[in-house]
This record gives C-alpha cells, structure tokens and sequence, in this order.
C-alpha cells in the first residue's frame, strides 16, 4: 500500500511540474505579448479619445432626445473622466490583463501572437489602432444617433404602459 501511495505522490509531482511550468511561462508570455500591443499606450490614447470625445457625445445624445443637458453635466464628465484614467492606468490593471491572457491563451498561441506582434504587419496593426478606435467610436455614435428616435419610443410606449403603482 505504502508503495502504490509513493508512486502516486511520485506521478503528480512528476506530472504536475512541466504543468506549472507552462502555466509560469504563459504569464510571462502574456505580459510580451501585451508590452508587443503596446497596451498601456493604447489604454491611455483610448482613454484620452475617450475624454476629447465625450462632452460631444453627450450633446449628441441628449439633442437626439430632446432633452436638455444639465449645466453640471460637463465638470461630472470631467470628473468621471479622471476616475476612469485613475482606475484604468496599466499599473492597476496590467495584472489582470496578464491573468487574462494567461488564462485565455497556450504558450504556443502566445508565441504566435507574439511573433505576429513584432512583425511588420503585427507593428502596422498596433500603430494604426488608436485610428481604428476612434473611427470605430464615430461609426458607433452614429448608429447611435439614428437608433435614438426609435429607442426613444420604445421608452415612451413601456412608461405609457407600466401599470402606476400606489403608494409610490
């Protein structure tokens, strides 16, 4: 019996090591392949096109719905603003993202990213993202726009609708 438990024991610690040491090894391939995507640049141009695009977005919106903005609307975007780029620095989040793409990814597919990461294309793709990123945000603001007439009587037909309740 003693022999069956020790070969056990044996078995996974045997087995076990070339398991940990992948999973040791897409950690540290997860964090190059996000340092490739220049990530924290790219959190922080998308947070700023974030910022800059804001206020207008706002507007757009509440202009779509007929409704005034509120003269504290713009320093609560400012103020919201600052506690997104607070909250969303690489330095709070890189852990998390390393964890993701640990967990989400093999070493073998984290070295292909990584290859394709550092090669021409893959170099073209990061630069040119903080581009598609904001075009993509434009294109998303106007489906939006062209939705809000039609979510807007969908609102007004549910809250026509909604049975009043006493007491409230």
């Amino acid at each position: 019996m003693k022999s069956i438990s020790l070969l056990l024991a044996l078995g996974l610690a045997l087995g076990g090591g070339p398991v940990l040491a992948e999973e040791e090894n897409t950690g540290v391939l997860a964090e190059e392949v996000l340092m490739a995507m220049n990530m924290p640049q790219t959190i922080e141009q998308s947070l700023a096109v974030m910022k800059q695009a804001m206020p207008a977005q706002v507007a757009q919106m509440s202009k779509a719905m007929g409704e005034e903005l509120p003269p504290e609307m713009p320093q609560q975007n400012q103020r919201m603003m600052e506690v997104m780029a607070e909250e969303l620095s690489w330095a709070k989040i890189k852990d998390d993202y390393v964890g993701l793409y640990a967990a989400t990814f093999t070493a073998g597919e984290l070295r292909g990213l990584l290859e394709f990461y550092r090669s021409p294309a893959g170099r073209a793709f990061v630069a040119k993202q903080p581009a598609l990123v904001q075009h993509s945000m434009e294109i998303n603001q106007k489906l939006m726009l062209r939705l809000m007439p039609r979510l807007k009587e969908i609102y007004k037909k549910d809250a026509a609708q909604e049975p009043k309740q006493e007491g409230k």
